[in-house]
């Protein structure tokens, strides 16, 4: 805190998360986070986010200079969403949205400030403004000085605003890729800028699906993956394995894999067929224990879903498959909802998915005994995410989120 009080308090919450309550009394309230907390200076691209409740108050988040004044800001406030290089310049760029998967009075800002080159080859630090989505960009907006950024800077010019999941990260979090697979999820991977983790041969998670309401078979997904060092550090199909489910009509699911050679999914049972699978019946509530492991000695990896529901047939109760595999130690995992354009006869709210993953954790290799992954790796991503989806944050408690799509 760098002027004026502000305080940590749990109501009201972002869907239980606890929020900074910033009060602007004489002049703003500011605060910062810098070196000491961990901001590098320098990088040449940088993403933030933030959940912000503006109530009747005018709130920013975004980036300070080596001197602590705003060089690049997002914020709410009058019912308008702004952004610009500081508050004082900032113009307004959307009315805040309605009838978003927000909790209600809170708006997710999101934005990536980078050094670009325009046609005329005149280069210029900008900023991409998002607003509770990511399949569009709200605003363009030049922040020159941006380049400077020392800190993340939270900063409120009138009234009470509360803010929460503030992230600044190297690693891009909104992503805008008009006609791509709409997803979203928490981790690191495919790309040239990922941390890697220590070699581990098992990613565990539990994945719990409160309820769904899909209206064609095989369009919406919920998955998990784990990738070699080739698959981690690159955007490709190979090195990258996956493991979920489809979300189907009538309380159906159909549990897959991809066995990283490609990133088509294999249906388990008999035929482990890449044909779109019916699946079996599995009731609202179901809890889904997943584990992609690689078995070095046995030169396979290993693909089980358990579905703990009671009720389910025995025959669907474990689905398990192996495929050969003699390549590196998993290096990086994310999770991932996914939901795919080119098939839908039907537009994207039209796929409901309420549920969570929970006790994500790595082991084996370098790692050893079942490991849960801090907030600081599992980062956030929102691949043309829609205003109907929410992945709210990444709870410490239960090495998760919960995902409502």
């Amino acid at each position: 805190m760098v002027t004026g009080p502000a305080h940590v308090v749990g109501t009201p919450s972002y869907n239980g998360e606890p929020a900074l309550r910033s009060v602007a009394t004489a002049g703003s309230q500011i605060d910062l986070a810098g070196s000491s907390s961990g901001v590098i200076a320098g990088d040449p691209f940088v993403s933030f986010q933030a959940d912000v409740r503006p109530g009747t108050g005018f709130g920013f988040v975004g980036l300070a200079g080596a001197l602590g004044g705003p060089v690049a800001v997002v914020g709410v406030g009058s019912g308008q969403v702004w952004a610009g290089s500081d508050p004082t310049h900032a113009t307004a760029v959307e009315p805040i949205p309605q009838g978003t998967a927000q909790p209600s009075g809170w708006v997710y800002l999101s934005a990536n400030v980078y050094e670009t080159t325009f046609k005329n080859k005149a280069t210029a630090w900008v900023m991409d403004v998002f607003v509770d989505r990511t399949d569009v960009v709200a605003a363009q907006v030049e922040v020159p000085n941006a380049g400077d950024y020392a800190s993340f800077l939270i900063e409120t010019t009138a009234g009470t605003v509360y803010y929460t999941d503030t992230i600044l990260t190297d690693y891009q979090i909104p992503v805008e890729v008009p006609g791509y697979n709409n997803m979203d999820g928490y981790g690191q991977g495919s790309g040239l800028l990922v941390e890697l983790l220590p070699t581990f041969t098992t990613l565990t998670a539990t994945m719990t699906l409160k309820n769904w309401n899909t209206p064609q078979t095989g369009i919406l997904s919920f998955q998990i993956n784990a990738m070699n060092y080739y698959g981690t550090a690159r955007s490709t199909c190979k090195g990258f394995f996956q493991l979920g489910v489809d979300l189907d009509p009538s309380g159906h699911i159909a549990p897959w894999y991809v066995e990283g050679t490609n990133c088509i999914a294999h249906y388990f049972g008999p035929s482990n067929s890449g044909a779109i699978s019916p699946g079996f019946n599995s009731p609202p509530g179901t809890t889904l224990d997943l584990t992609i492991q690689d078995q070095p000695a046995a030169h396979q990896i290993l693909f089980e879903i358990v579905d703990t529901a009671p009720g389910v047939p025995a025959a669907d109760r474990d689905s398990v498959a192996t495929i050969p595999y003699s390549g590196t130690l998993f290096y990086g995992t994310y999770t991932q909802t996914e939901w795919q354009p080119c098939c839908s006869n039907y537009p994207i709210g039209s796929y409901w998915l309420n549920g969570t993953l929970s006790d994500i954790a790595i082991s084996g290799g370098q790692v050893g005994g079942p490991i849960e992954l801090s907030p600081q790796y599992m980062l956030p991503f929102a691949l043309d995410m829609p205003p109907s989806w929410n992945l709210n944050y990444y709870e410490v408690s239960t090495a998760g989120y919960s995902q409502v799509a």
